[in-house]
């Protein structure tokens, strides 16, 4: 009989057992890779977080993203070309805050705090200006008076009372047009913060800059919108 021959199996150099390093290895690189992205993103730095946030913003969303400065911006435009309001409110942008200010002459008769006709006009069309871009933005009115007390015949006794019922008039047209009115937040100053000196050394009063001190300040403030963030993990948001 012949002798059955045995079948010789070819033998692999590497160990079988062996193979399964190159899987953890694969795995081990890319949990180095996300630590890294994570430290990356860490926010050591508020500014540089969010100026990163900012752009990947932008990339995801394309030409729909539009920064809340940037929409202050057109609004700040918008009313400086305006022309109930044009030479009459001056608007700038302080810490992605829209400053308004307008003079209490062009809004308030003396010691009075009813907004006048035309007065009433120039804030309506303000409003509606406001109001087609976000009904959400946070308002704050201030109230600024200057060192002379009201008169005999005045309904207020001090000046607290004549500016916080000022800024109270303008929020009260706010609320009118349908703003939230927990985004409605009147501040009356009184003379406490005066951009010029209402008298000279002397104690002599300073006409043009009483008149200057005398003014309302209208602040807008961009309301951050909870139903349009976007969770992105680890504590992180965007939004549209």
């Amino acid at each position: 009989m012949k002798e059955r021959r045995k079948k010789i199996r070819p033998v692999d150099d590497a160990p079988v057992a062996a193979t399964w390093l190159l899987s953890y290895a694969d795995m081990m690189t890319l949990i180095a890779c996300f630590f890294i992205l994570m430290m990356a993103f860490a926010n050591y730095d508020p500014v540089g977080f969010t100026k990163k946030t900012i752009e990947l913003s932008k990339h995801f969303n394309k030409d729909k993203y539009k920064s809340s400065k940037t929409k202050l911006e057109i609004l700040q435009e918008e009313i400086a070309r305006h022309p109930e309001l044009i030479n009459k409110f001056k608007v700038s942008i302080v810490n992605d805050e829209l400053y308004i200010k307008v003079s209490g002459s062009v809004l308030f008769e003396k010691d009075q705090y009813q907004l006048s006709e035309n007065a009433q006009l120039k804030i309506d069309a303000l409003i509606d200006l406001i109001k087609n871009k976000n009904s959400n933005y946070k308002i704050v009115t201030e109230g600024h008076t200057d060192n002379l007390p009201p008169s005999f015949d005045s309904p207020f006794s001090n000046n607290w009372a004549l500016s916080s019922a000022r800024a109270s008039s303008i929020i009260q047209r706010f609320e009118y047009f349908g703003f939230d009115p927990m985004h409605l937040v009147p501040i009356g100053l009184s003379d406490t913060q005066p951009i010029l000196p209402n008298t000279n050394d002397d104690g002599t009063p300073i006409l043009a800059n009483q008149r200057i001190n005398n003014r309302v300040i209208i602040k807008v403030i961009q309301n951050l919108d909870e139903s349009r963030k976007v969770k992105m993990g680890l504590g992180i948001y965007f939004k549209d």
